[in-house]
């Protein structure tokens, strides 16, 4: 069996710099992903959480999501902390066509993907934290036992008795014996380090998993990685100027002995993005 698994595309995220340009970057990989599930005859697609970011998830958003995922492949969704799924979310607004399953329970439920293969999924279903869909879970079923969740610790995995986990929320690529995160597809940040994309998982008999990492990112083949237009360079002293929660934030750290040169950019960076509900 073979899936094609991505997550924490955050279409419609907040850029500080060419923002219309790069979110339309990332509806561009999501066409990417769609069209790569196709060639590679995938038996489903996979999206582990953080399709897009709810508090600015516009309908043309939503409108473009029906139609790229209105494809051949079977489509499974299961809403991270950035997505969540609620009421007012785009999982409930969209009238998905047959093919897309979205998951809907805070707790891990099955899907039978094939004869002895389940999907075991779960959502998050409210604004907060990433919490561990793992915690607590145990598999009650015999054959090859998956599951797609987002924001789970890896180590839960071998106790839960699945064989494989598909996983979102930490955007550095990580591919273990018994879990995958693909990491973001399209850069968010700079300095994004690890080999990122869609991931090709072919899925053993013995539900052990190998995979092939395919760069899908249509910010990449512009050459916007790492690059001024992409991500440019904050003039912190500036900001350190403003009477704002920032600004006390960007004096505070500047002020830090403990921090050296380069940590404290990265300090810097982090924080004004967080701040900024990136």
């Amino acid at each position: 069996m073979k899936l094609l698994l991505f997550a924490d595309l955050h279409l419609d995220t907040r850029f500080p710099s060419a923002g219309p340009e790069r979110r339309l970057a990332l509806r561009d990989t999501l066409g990417r992903i769609v069209d790569l599930a196709q060639e590679s005859g995938v038996d489903a697609m996979l999206c582990a959480g953080d399709l897009y970011e709810h508090d600015r998830c516009s309908p043309s958003t939503a409108e473009f999501l029906r139609s790229s995922f209105d494809c051949p492949v079977p489509v499974f969704l299961a809403p991270g902390n950035d997505d969540w799924y609620g009421p007012q979310s785009v999982y409930r607004q969209v009238d998905w066509t047959a093919n897309v399953h979205v998951f809907s329970s805070e707790s891990l439920t099955p899907v039978e993907l094939a004869d002895g293969v389940t999907l075991w999924g779960a959502a998050h279903v409210g604004p907060g934290p990433a919490r561990d869909v793992l915690d607590g879970f145990a598999v009650n079923r015999g054959g090859v036992n998956l599951a797609l969740c987002h924001g789970s610790a890896p180590g839960d995995v071998a106790i839960t008795g699945l064989d494989h986990a598909f996983l979102g929320h930490v955007h550095t690529p990580e591919h273990a014996a018994d879990y995958t995160f693909p990491g973001n597809p399209d850069p968010l940040t700079p300095g994004e380090t690890g080999e990122r994309g869609a991931v090709l998982c072919t899925v053993n008999e013995d539900g052990s998993v190998t995979r092939e990492v395919f760069d899908v990112s249509a910010s990449r083949s512009l050459g916007w990685v790492d690059s001024e237009k992409a991500f440019p360079s904050l003039d912190f002293d500036t900001v350190a100027a403003e009477r704002t929660v920032r600004g006390q934030f960007v004096r505070d750290v500047l002020a830090d002995p403990a921090l050296d040169m380069t940590l404290r950019g990265r300090v810097l960076s982090a924080g004004l993005r967080a701040l900024e509900e990136r």
